[in-house]
């Protein structure tokens, strides 16, 4: 009888509440939470109220897709910071300046990551803060202030960590806890410290002169713009590929004259696909065969006409290093 009572009285309170328009303010709060504010969200990205988000000037924050925010985080810039999808940010990290963050990260709590910096030797007779604003105040000083921070695909950066301007994270690192990292990080490194320093490698990430979709020790050259998270390759195998959503790169033998893709567009736009100054055009459905001269380079990159868009637009089979 008490708990049917007690039942009773909650439902009558929660129905007086949403009747004087409580949960409605509540909802008006968290919408205004980006009132304001030059940012992009893409679809089914959770931002908790408390966060901060902050642009000036022409500053913009693009978030990709399926992004969380955790509590009481603040991303502030004056320039760009994008988080690729299924990046996620935990309670408390900062976010400042000129940041490029890829898919699928996972910042534990109390990250730090900021493109700027103090000055203590610019003129060290002076206060800290008066070399601050003195830097900031000069025209050249001030263009050479923010160095970006890039952290690329699938990469976790453990609580407390800080992440120095201009460092370079690539794809498939993990940074330690309580770390400082202060200098570039190679593919697939575990580095711990302060300043952190290289540990092991998750995996070694060596050329190779074929990519096919179905072979799993293929993935980590499928280097970035792939969607090779477990839910889509298991849809993506089964129409007999992996797919890209934009631009992408793959890390291959540099031995050749060709690379071939071997693949089909999704989209029912034409794909222009360009490498390396050539440039070739998709404009039917059908399995077919790429072929671009093959720079001498390690790092393959194609770019896309649809390099930020967030679905799938191309299907591939297999990317081949070759002298055909």
């Amino acid at each position: 009888m008490l708990k049917k009572t007690l039942y009773n009285f909650i439902v009558k309170t929660v129905n007086k509440l949403y009747a004087m328009g409580v949960f409605k303010i509540l909802q008006e709060n968290k919408s205004n939470l980006l009132e304001g504010v030059n940012v992009l969200v893409g679809e089914k990205c959770g931002i908790d109220p408390s966060a901060i988000l902050i642009t000036n000037g022409a500053g913009k924050i693009e978030l990709k897709g399926h992004n969380y925010i955790g509590r009481n985080v603040e991303i502030g810039t004056d320039r760009n910071i994008v988080l690729g999808s299924n990046t996620s940010i935990q309670d408390r990290c900062i976010l400042l300046g000129d940041l490029d963050i890829g898919k699928s990260c996972v910042f534990a709590p109390n990250v730090y990551v900021s493109s700027g910096r103090h000055y203590y030797d610019y003129k060290p007779e002076l206060y800290i803060r008066d070399q601050d604003f003195l830097v900031l105040n000069d025209v050249d000083l001030r263009a050479k202030h923010s160095k970006k921070v890039t952290i690329e695909d699938d990469c976790w950066i453990g609580i407390n960590t800080v992440i120095m301007s201009g460092v370079k994270i690539c794809r498939g690192s993990v940074i330690g806890s309580n770390s400082v990292v202060t200098k570039d990080v190679e593919p697939f490194s575990i580095m711990a410290g302060s300043p952190a320093k290289f540990i092991k490698k998750r995996l070694e990430l060596n050329p190779k002169l074929q990519l096919t979709y179905n072979n799993n020790d293929d993935l980590p050259n499928f280097y970035k713009g792939f969607n090779c998270d477990l839910e889509n390759l298991d849809v993506d195998r089964k129409l007999g590929g992996i797919t890209t959503s934009g631009s992408f790169e793959v890390y291959m033998n540099n031995t050749e004259k060709k690379i071939k893709i071997t693949g089909k567009k999704l989209t029912n736009e034409n794909l222009v696909i360009s490498y390396n100054n050539q440039e070739k055009t998709i404009s039917n459905n059908t399995i077919q065969e790429i072929i671009f001269d093959a720079d001498a380079v390690n790092y393959h990159r194609f770019v896309t006409n649809f390099k930020d868009n967030l679905g799938k637009i191309l299907l591939v089979q297999n990317i081949q290093i070759t002298n055909q």
